[in-house]
């Protein structure tokens, strides 16, 4: 019987970008194919916080969910290493940009705004595309962050990759960087 390789993180991996770039998708599926823990920051924040992420930048605005953003991120940066999904606008704050840099491996999943469009379904759970032409808003958003996310420590174009595409390509660069290794068998007790 064939046993199935298995891997450890040195560090949690932390995937950015634009909304739509697959943060979430693509980090449930590489947990789930390496069997490493994922944690999406998004949902903790409104676990902590009771509402939703709208509900937050409607009632406090943007600069107080951002403070929200950058406690829970430093909470969650002390934890065991894990496949991480940032918010779209985490690594545009200094602060919060400077505990993923040095805390985890970002890696930036780079995609055209018409394709990050074309991925998203419900455009009323995104605050910042809620109103007017969310192209033109998603546009803007990418020609305004794409100085900070190219940042990252690792950047991936996605435009046209399924989520197994790019983990043939991610594994083997944390493979190479040390972010990721294979852990030894334990056959005892088999």
């Amino acid at each position: 019987m064939k046993q199935k390789q298995s891997y450890h993180l040195s560090h949690t991996v932390a995937l950015i970008g634009l909304m739509g770039a697959g943060k979430t998708t693509l980090g449930r599926y590489f947990a789930k194919s390496l069997s490493i823990n994922f944690v999406d920051s998004d949902e903790e924040i409104v676990k902590r916080a009771g509402i939703s992420v709208r509900e937050i930048f409607e009632l406090s605005g943007e600069e107080k969910f951002r403070d929200i953003e950058h406690r829970v991120m430093g909470e969650i940066l002390k934890r065991p290493p894990m496949i991480l999904s940032t918010g779209g606008g985490a690594f545009i704050s200094a602060n919060t940009r400077k505990i993923l840099k040095g805390g985890a491996f970002t890696i930036w999943l780079r995609a055209k705004p018409e394709t990050l469009l074309s991925r998203m379904e419900n455009l009323k759970n995104r605050p910042l595309l809620a109103r007017g032409d969310p192209l033109l808003t998603l546009t803007d958003l990418h020609r305004k962050r794409e100085f900070y996310y190219q940042q990252a420590h690792f950047v991936i174009d996605t435009d046209n990759l399924s989520s197994s595409q790019s983990l043939k390509i991610i594994i083997p660069a944390l493979l190479e960087r040390d972010v990721l290794k294979y852990k030894k068998a334990n056959n005892e007790g088999i």
